[in-house]
């Protein structure tokens, strides 16, 4: 019992020190968009209020990085995206993982590892004030490595064991992105300048396009997932830090 403990404990602090720079980052952008709302709130209710002609957010997905608490897989993802009135996002999404299926292949440990790249655009759809609902296309692309070590099991002779080393592999797809997003007005019940949103993105891959071998075929990809499926769905939950580059009256 005490040897779990300090296990579980060992693993939570490894983990837990992975989100260090993300706290620290969104601690400071929040004590500086504070202070900004404290002083445009100090100015008086007679400032014309100023709105973003163009943005740029960047965005975390906060999926991944609750998943890193539960295996040994790494999955990390960033957005960066840069809105025009409004009415339309463009955006670059860019992540690494390191993936090990246990089912992959019979006998055998399987590990992909590499990273990834989407790039396009969101058509935005204002609901209202604190609600935005997009649609947008990708165009994905992956570089990656994988390992297989197998063992082959033979009734007269010893087990024959193999390792499988392939590099610079790659692959590319597509992504058809429906996105609901919203605005955050309070943290623990105490208003906040307009810089905070929190949303989630429906994904549904296809056309995909990859290296393949006759022996051993490659079975996940960074950034897509399994390649035995022409439909490729995934949802990923985010947070994202918007702040405005050019605002007008």
């Amino acid at each position: 019992m005490a040897v779990a403990k300090l296990c579980a404990l060992a693993t939570t602090k490894r983990y837990m020190s992975k989100y260090k720079f993300f706290i620290i980052l969104l601690a400071a952008i929040l004590l500086f968009e504070q202070n900004s709302f404290a002083q445009e709130t100090e100015t008086g209710d007679d400032q014309t209020k100023k709105t973003k002609v163009i943005g740029v957010g960047l965005s975390f997905d906060y999926l991944k990085l609750h998943t890193l608490l539960l295996d040994d897989a790494e999955k990390w993802e960033v957005a960066l995206n840069l809105s025009i009135k409004n009415k339309i996002n463009l955006i670059a999404e860019v992540g690494i993982a390191t993936l090990m299926p246990e089912d992959a292949f019979k006998n055998a440990d399987y590990t992909v590892d590499g990273n990834y790249g989407r790039f396009g655009l969101d058509y935005i759809l204002q609901i209202n004030a604190d609600n935005h609902f997009m649609v947008g296309l990708r165009y994905s692309l992956s570089n990656y490595n994988e390992s297989i070590l197998y063992t082959s099991a033979n009734p007269i002779f010893e087990d024959q064991i193999g390792n499988i080393q392939r590099s610079n592999l790659s692959a590319n797809w597509l992504e058809f992105v429906v996105t609901s997003e919203k605005r955050i007005n309070r943290i623990f019940k105490s208003p906040i300048n307009d810089f905070l949103r929190l949303g989630f993105k429906v994904r549904l891959k296809s056309n995909l396009n990859y290296s393949k071998f006759k022996f051993a075929n490659t079975q996940l990809l960074p950034g897509y997932g399994l390649t035995n499926t022409k439909l490729n769905p995934e949802i990923n939950l985010y947070i994202k830090i918007r702040l405005g580059l050019i605002s007008k009256s």
